[in-house]
């Protein structure tokens, strides 16, 4: 057994150690806050020592040097043979008020020193200051907090050390004006006090030092002039007159012994007089509670059972929280430099709303999951797995802002399918809300377990639009998500998926979602570069944008309206497809840039109207054509009221409309297969799931499971096209409020300007669209309204040309043929003399 000499010894040593280890703090050594290569380490105390000393910075910033101090000033007294003194207060409350001197000392910190030549992992002040700094000075604001830390940090110290503040002023005191007083004489009165030092340099052989002469001057001048000091500080400080009375000065002893003892007493008199007063004019007691502190700030750490896989975590985590915490900070940036240069510039030339009307992203005050919790977490997931019979090892984990990913390395045999059937097990086991299984993941061979945080935190949209991705983007039809698990914005191009299907339950923030991408879209384009058409059957989700210029027309609440509109794309699909081949080009992008690059091309296909009184020779130029966006907030209400015929409609849109240009959102909180029907799916490859019910919904969606265990309030999965593993995505949440601001400064630019085909529903005249031959263009449309011609004529027992064209909004040509082919199937008669039609089927049978 080591005696208490060996225990203080050791910890003498590591403190030592650990100061050591602070001093040669990098931050590219491989830590809790960097991932490098392990080989490579700059710190002094190895990998442990860069371990030990991120985890203290991380903690209390600058503060964490003063804990070595305390302790080897503490031991170094202890061996010297310095009693505690007999006064001194519990352990305890020493304890105590040293906790209260260094959380005031970390507040201090992060407010007033800046971390950019620290380079500390959470600033100056560590995760301490800044969770309690911020708060403070939104709260009491910056005079107030100092008023508080100092006021903290001087009773801590006196506290701490059992200083006596009146002590020290009146020592303090006394010793300015001993000082002046020797100044005084020295420069009025030299001759005197030169004679001295000169007689005795050349008599004895005390003033051989510089040293001693100073302290017999300082002695036989304390002599002669005490009672003068005494009696000018009566008047000044009656009390610091009683201390200088009261309290011997030991000057005077060692003035007298050099009469009476060689040097060798002198010079052991003059150290003892050097470190007696400094000791009391600072009533130094030796601290007890600074080895707890450090001996609970670093058990934890160093007594996990499982130290590979727990240091492999953090390792990872950290290399991901930074990055995030970096990205906000160029997020807070972009909105006032970046921003405001670039969309100023785009503000002057396009008339694009300015960002500032977003709300801006909030700082986030939830603290980082500490090392600590990352083990036990890591720990406890690998215990219930083995209480379920899976034997898995946790090799990494990767913290984010909402969730956090464990990977594990299950056992040789393992299969992935028992894994995946335990995450609500592992959920309940737990105590988390859900646990998703990734059963893939890219590049690596381990498993995937994602477990909420206690402590979510918000994306708002403005945090996503202005990064440097959207800003970067050259796309009109940039959409923003949100953040990845790890912080990074994701931001996608509608051009590029070409389609896009949202599903999700009621509360899940789908909604939301769409209303994100549909703001994006306003605050990246005009509308000379995209047109909308929404259709909102709720009549709440998208009738704000209603009077936005963007709107080809108002905001479609009618499913039998909706129908129209789609079938409005169908025949604008058509024109432009004959326009690009008539110029040459592929897309709408090729046939845009050669429009305004060119001399101006008369339109080709275009067909003057005679009832209107146009020339044929006013034939107009070719413009370019804007994106055309079609939004359905809840598409399965419109397959519900109109039918197959829509599910048909979106089939073709979504199959050769990429290329002219036309892009469909499609959103609906019933994903069933009667409503994402195989057709639609095999279509539209991109998806994005919210929050579904059942494993069966997801699979409906995703062709997977995964969305029944997302978190809801803008928890996704997005698939992009192209790839079959899902990305789980943190969606970006907007208010009413902003979207409010943004559509009243499109409403300050201009009105809409809305396509009469649209609004009366005249969208399949050949006349009006350049469609030559309905025959070829319309001919599966006339089949598949025929059915709902002869129901509605036997119906309604009048057969008119013009009762079809107006029941179902088609042309008169379309509606006249289908006339014609009731009356050869022996549905009507011919027309009578006076152009009168009588039907001869009878009505359809009600179910």
């Amino acid at each position: 057994m080591l005696s208490w000499r060996g225990y203080h010894l050791a910890l003498l040593a590591f403190s030592v150690y650990i100061l050591i280890v602070l001093v040669s703090f990098d931050a590219a050594d491989p830590s809790f806050s960097q991932a490098f290569d392990v080989s490579v380490t700059h710190n002094a105390g190895g990998t442990l020592g860069a371990i030990l000393s991120d985890l203290l910075l991380r903690s209390i910033g600058i503060v964490a040097y003063l804990i070595p101090v305390i302790v080897i000033e503490y031991e170094v007294r202890r061996f010297l043979g310095h009693k505690n003194h007999p006064d001194a207060p519990h352990p305890w409350f020493k304890l105590l008020t040293f906790a209260a001197l260094i959380v005031a000392f970390s507040v201090f910190a992060a407010v007033h020193f800046s971390n950019q030549g620290l380079q500390y992992p959470q600033g100056s002040g560590g995760l301490l200051g800044l969770s309690l700094g911020q708060p403070l000075h939104h709260a009491l604001g910056m005079t107030g907090t100092n008023i508080l830390v100092l006021t903290t940090l001087m009773l801590a110290i006196s506290q701490f050390w059992q200083l006596r503040w009146g002590v020290i002023t009146e020592t303090l005191g006394r010793h300015c004006i001993y000082w002046y007083l020797h100044l005084k004489q020295s420069l009025f009165s030299a001759q005197p006090t030169s004679a001295t030092p000169v007689t005795k340099k050349q008599t004895s052989p005390l003033a051989s030092t510089p040293k001693t002469a100073w302290y017999r001057s300082l002695a036989s001048h304390l002599s002669q002039r005490r009672r003068s000091i005494a009696s000018l500080l009566r008047g000044l400080w009656p009390n610091a007159a009683k201390a200088s009375e009261s309290i011997p000065l030991k000057p005077s002893a060692i003035a007298a012994a050099p009469q009476a003892n060689p040097v060798q007493e002198l010079s052991s008199q003059h150290a003892d007089f050097s470190h007696d007063d400094v000791a009391a004019a600072l009533a130094a007691t030796p601290p007890k509670a600074k080895p707890v502190a450090i001996k609970t700030m670093l058990t934890k750490p160093l007594a996990k059972p499982v130290a590979a896989a727990t240091v492999a975590a953090p390792v990872k985590e950290v290399k991901i929280v930074p990055l995030s915490e970096t990205h906000k900070q160029d997020t807070g940036d972009s909105h006032t430099e970046q921003s405001g240069d670039q969309r100023g510039r785009a503000a002057k030339q396009k008339g694009l709303p300015s960002v500032s009307l977003l709300d801006p992203p909030s700082a986030s005050l939830n603290p980082t999951i500490t090392p600590e919790e990352l083990a036990s977490l890591s720990q406890l997931l690998e215990a219930k797995l083995l209480d379920f019979g899976v034997v898995a090892e946790v090799v990494e984990v990767n913290p984010g802002p909402v969730i956090t990913r464990i990977e594990i390395q299950p056992a040789p045999g393992t299969k992935v399918s028992k894994i995946s059937n335990l995450s609500k097990d592992l959920a309940r086991s737990m105590a988390v809300m859900s646990v998703r299984v990734v059963e893939v993941i890219a590049g690596k061979s381990v498993i995937g377990i994602e477990i909420p945080n206690q402590n979510r935190e918000m994306v708002r949209i403005s945090e996503v639009i202005g990064s440097k991705t959207y800003l970067a983007s050259s796309s009109p039809l940039t959409l923003t998500l949100g953040n990845d698990i790890a912080g990074k914005p994701v931001v996608v191009d509608l051009a590029k998926m070409p389609h896009l299907l949202v599903a999700g339950t009621t509360g899940s923030g789908k909604s939301v979602g769409v209303n994100a991408m549909i703001m994006s879209i306003l605050l990246k384009s005009g509308p000379d570069q995209v047109r909308m058409l929404l259709v909102d059957p709720k009549m709440l989700e998208l009738s704000i944008y209603d009077g936005i210029p963007h709107l080809l027309a108002p905001v479609i609440t009618d499913m039998k309206e909706a129908a129209g509109g789609l079938r409005w794309c169908v025949a604008e699909m058509e024109r432009r497809y004959r326009l690009m081949a008539s110029q040459g080009v592929r897309n709408l992008a090729g046939f845009n840039t050669k429009i305004t690059a060119g001399e101006p091309i008369l339109d080709p296909i275009w067909v003057p109207n005679e009832v209107a009184g146009e020339n044929p020779d006013d034939r107009p130029f070719l413009e370019p054509l804007p994106y055309i966006v079609v939004v359905v907030d809840e598409f399965a209400d419109m397959i519900m009221v109109v039918g197959k015929k829509v599910e048909e409609l979106i089939a073709r849109i979504a199959q050769k409309a990429r290329a002219a240009g036309i892009h469909l959102i499609l959103a609906t909180q019933r994903p069933s297969v009667d409503v994402i029907t195989g057709l639609i799916k095999a279509n539209v490859p991109t998806r994005i799931a919210f929050q579904v019910s059942s494993k069966i919904d997801s699979r409906t969606i995703l062709d997977q499971g995964g969305a029944e265990s997302l978190l809801g309030h803008g928890d996704m999965l997005y698939l992009p096209p192209g790839k079959s593993m899902p990305e789980r995505v943190h969606g970006a949440f907007v208010s009413d409020d902003e979207v409010h601001r943004v559509v009243e400064a499109w409403k300050q630019r201009g009105a809409p300007n809305f396509i009469e085909a649209i609004v009366e529903g005249n969208y399949d005249q050949e006349e009006g669209f350049g469609l030559a031959s309905s025959e070829g263009a319309f001919e599966e449309d006339q089949d598949r309204l025929y059915d709902e011609a002869v129901a509605f004529i036997t119906e309604t027992r009048r057969a008119s040309i013009s009762s079809v064209q107006r029941k179902f909004k088609i042309g008169y040509n379309r509606a006249a043929r289908m006339i014609e082919s009731m009356e050869a199937a022996g549905v009507i008669t011919p027309p009578a003399h006076n152009g009168s039609r009588e039907v001869l089927a009878p009505p359809p049978p009600r179910d």
